[in-house]
């Protein structure tokens, strides 16, 4: 099993780093992911959190870098479901109510519909 901690950018350093601390406290491999549009490469989108991890860790064991292409929130969801993932971590984005309600966010769609654990992580 392992920890599927979501990036949105590479400075999502919190997320990175509480997923890597859920790792090893669990003995745990960490996968960083980080989705991008079609238009985009899973190169350039691997590329992303490859430099979260490089930002948010000092020398980090056991931790991959991963990138997909697509909707966000499903291909975090096929990612966890794929990789047996017992968490996934993420950084939700504050919306308004009115923004929650007429669209969702990648955050409510994952915690609604994923076979795991999901932690929320603000960044500061």
């Amino acid at each position: 099993m392992s920890i599927l901690a979501a990036v949105d950018d590479a400075e999502s350093s919190l997320v990175v780093q509480r997923g890597y601390e859920l790792a090893q406290a669990f003995d745990e491999d960490l996968v960083v992911l980080h989705v991008m549009p079609e238009t985009e490469t899973t190169e350039e989108a691997k590329s992303v959190a490859e430099n979260a991890i490089r930002l948010s860790l000092d020398d980090p064991e056991n931790v991959s870098a991963a990138g997909a292409l697509g909707d966000p929130a499903p291909r975090i969801l096929h990612e966890s479901e794929s990789r047996n993932t017992s968490y996934i971590v993420l950084g939700p984005h504050k919306q308004t109510p009115i923004g929650k309600a007429l669209m969702g966010s990648v955050s409510q769609l994952v915690l609604l519909n994923a076979d795991c654990t999901v932690a929320f992580v603000a960044e500061e």
